[in-house]
């Protein structure tokens, strides 16, 4: 397992707020146990990251 499949040790994307990076497995998999509190989506400006977002909380 690499720093891109666990939340707390993914490298933080500098485009992107400081999100972690993770591979897209780990990132749906994140989304699927939050029950809807997270939404997966593939970073603009990493071909192979992948965010965690949670909608509520990023609205402005």
């Amino acid at each position: 397992m690499t720093a891109a499949h666990v939340y707390s040790q993914a490298p933080r994307c500098a485009h992107c707020d400081g999100r972690a990076l993770l591979v897209k497995e780990a990132a749906q998999a994140l989304a699927e146990e939050s029950l809807g509190k997270l939404t997966a989506s593939q970073c603009p400006n990493d071909d192979e990251g992948w965010h965690v977002h949670a909608p509520a909380l990023d609205r402005k």
